[in-house]
């Protein structure tokens, strides 16, 4: 009897911790809401007049492929769980002077997987469909996380189309060794238990459903840096919604298999590297050692930016990706 008024108070004081957390997160979710950022804002959304093509990859699935502009290709592969739009803003930046193109995925949006289902190898096969389809030479390939692994291994598995088609590649926040599932960027405890939380259901299906509300806001959140907008967070939100949970632990797995830094040391292909320093997915060290086992590559970090890189500093990426437009293929032109 003398237990059951401390058993009370224990189960009080559970009730109302539960719900200062839940107040919290709400708060903490509201604040990420009334973020603003009017230069990225603007341009989160893909131009209206944005053409769309539908191609047959080789295993039996089909690639929806998105372009916008006229000039030097930059072709862009996105990370697992983001669809085409995450490039929204380099449609915008970019389409002036450059022939801007970007796809679903394989496993994403409204592209399927074939045969093969949602791996590297297959990923990197899709690239060589796309290049050779719209006819394409003298390319930026820019690939983000998921899709940096698949152009390190395009470069390595298919160097005739490589060499025709391809004039530089950028890695962008991403890796060539790997994630184990991920290495934080500290050692906090914060950042190894969200680190952990994003990768889960990366090795099995499991289904999240990243619902409209504030515990995914601030979930999400920590993949960027120190700046970025409420809008392009909830870009990011509906776009994970959407992805299937047999098509992430496709991913996963072929990630957690994805090693390749001894085979990019006999890739010649000029090579550009960036990465936030403030990415916890794909934290900096993974870039330096990227960057090391590249013969010509280049070296840039991105001072307090996340793994968002696109949505978050996309003026500046941009600015990056002009430079490397204007060298491409002037070796090949003398």
């Amino acid at each position: 009897m003398r237990m059951r008024p401390i058993l009370t108070v224990a189960a009080v004081g559970t009730a109302a911790t539960a719900v200062g957390s839940a107040l919290a997160v709400r708060a903490v979710g509201r604040r990420i809401d009334q973020r603003v950022d009017p230069g990225v804002d603007a341009i989160l959304t893909p131009p209206a007049d944005t053409t769309h093509h539908r191609m047959a990859t080789f295993d039996g699935g089909s690639l929806h492929v998105a372009e916008w502009g006229e000039g030097t290709p930059v072709v862009l592969l996105h990370g697992v769980t983001l669809q085409w739009w995450v490039w929204a803003p380099l449609f915008h930046l970019l389409g002036a002077d450059h022939r801007v193109i970007a796809w679903d995925m394989r496993g994403h949006g409204e592209s399927r997987a074939g045969d093969e289902g949602v791996s590297l190898s297959a990923v990197a096969t899709d690239l060589v469909t796309v290049l050779s389809d719209l006819q394409l030479e003298n390319a930026v390939v820019v690939g983000h996380s998921m899709g940096g692994m698949g152009l390190g291994r395009f470069c390595i598995d298919h160097p005739i189309t490589r060499d025709r088609r391809v004039g530089h590649a950028v890695y962008l926040a991403t890796s060539a060794a790997p994630l184990h599932p991920v290495l934080p960027s500290s050692d906090s405890r914060m950042h190894k238990g969200f680190a952990r939380f994003a990768t889960l259901g990366m090795e099995s299906p499991v289904r999240y459903e990243w619902g409209d509300n504030a515990l995914s806001r601030v979930l999400l959140r920590r993949t960027f840096g120190t700046n970025c907008s409420g809008a392009a967070v909830e870009e990011l939100r509906k776009m994970v919604a959407e992805m299937s949970p047999e098509s992430l632990a496709e991913a996963g797995q072929s990630i957690a298999n994805h090693d390749i830094r001894d085979e990019l040391l006999e890739v010649e292909l000029p090579a550009t590297v960036i990465t936030g320093t403030a990415d916890i997915l794909t934290p900096p060290r993974h870039a330096r050692i990227l960057a090391g086992s590249l013969p010509d590559s280049e070296l840039h970090l991105l001072d307090g930016v996340g793994h968002q890189v696109m949505q978050e500093v996309p003026h500046e990426l941009a600015q990056l990706l002009r430079t490397v437009a204007a060298h491409t293929g002037r070796d090949s032109a003398v």
